[in-house]
């Protein structure tokens, strides 16, 4: 029989060892170890254990077998890492769209037909500008509804009219993006499809959800690293070092003199870098 347990947000589902031991691969694991740990972690399973128990336990074990999947089993965790505000995963989400081949600004000001907007990220491939707007939760559980949705396609609507009524560089905005570190609710993801808006959540659309675009090329954020301290965070910001291949990219001379950081610390983190980007992904 199948053992209910309980997510994030509270609602109860079957434990499916098949959803554990892909999440396990996509971290990197051999599949038979990713099975072997799936299996050890369901003979511990209680009714109602939550997720995050699970995900701990299959973490712990996972680090047993090599210290680098590990790191990266923490993708989730360590996006609510990022901080209190939304401003570093602004910054996170603009380097990952930039590694994907996109000429990308954050925080820029546009004027709107209406009122004036700050834009969280501009995205540009070829032609194509997009208007990002980025929600991010620093609660699991905490899915991103509709009415944010509708309050992006407004502010939306109005970029684009400007836009098109007194083009500015030839920027005019092909399409309006919400990108969210948690899940969007139904309504959310079905009036995004109705308007055009284009969603990124964790888990959706299924090809192309803020997970795969960060496994697709280990684009992982420095939180993922175990020896990263919250204290550290703005200084590594400030340094526009985001991504754990950022540092992976430099040698250990040039991070320590861009990060600012202590030889010892600098040290750790790009030979955990290292670990988990071990080469420039394509």
């Amino acid at each position: 029989m199948p053992v209910a347990i309980t997510k994030a947000s509270g609602l109860k589902e079957d434990f499916d060892i098949k959803k554990l031991i892909n999440s396990l691969i996509r971290s990197g694991a051999p599949a038979d170890e990713a099975g072997a740990i799936a299996r050890e972690v369901e003979q511990q399973i209680l009714p109602a254990t939550r997720t995050r128990d699970i995900y701990r336990r299959a973490k712990r074990l996972l680090r047993k077998y090599n210290h680098a999947s590990g790191m990266r089993y923490s993708l989730k965790k360590a996006i609510f890492s990022l901080g209190p505000s939304g401003y570093p995963f602004e910054k996170y989400f603009g380097k990952i769209l930039s590694r994907h081949g996109y000429a990308v600004e954050t925080g820029r000001i546009v004027q709107g037909f209406c009122v004036q907007h700050e834009i969280d990220v501009i995205a540009r491939n070829n032609d194509a500008w997009s208007f990002i707007e980025c929600k991010y939760h620093r609660d699991a559980g905490k899915a991103t509804d509709v009415k944010i949705a509708l309050y992006v396609q407004a502010r939306f609507q109005d970029i684009q009219k400007a836009a098109e009524k007194y083009p500015v560089n030839g920027m005019i905005f092909s399409d309006g993006w919400l990108v969210t570190n948690t899940r969007c609710t139904t309504d959310a993801i079905q009036y995004a499809e109705c308007v055009g808006l284009r969603i990124v959540s964790w888990r959706y659309p299924e090809k192309n959800s803020l997970e795969r675009l960060i496994e697709e090329k280990r684009l992982y954020p420095v939180t993922v690293l175990h020896s990263v301290r919250r204290s550290m965070l703005d200084t590594l910001f400030r340094a526009d070092i985001v991504l754990a291949q950022d540092i992976a990219d430099m040698e250990l001379e040039t991070f320590i003199r861009s990060s600012g950081l202590d030889e010892h610390t600098a040290r750790l983190l790009k030979e955990e870098a290292d670990a988990v980007c071990p080469c420039t992904p394509p």
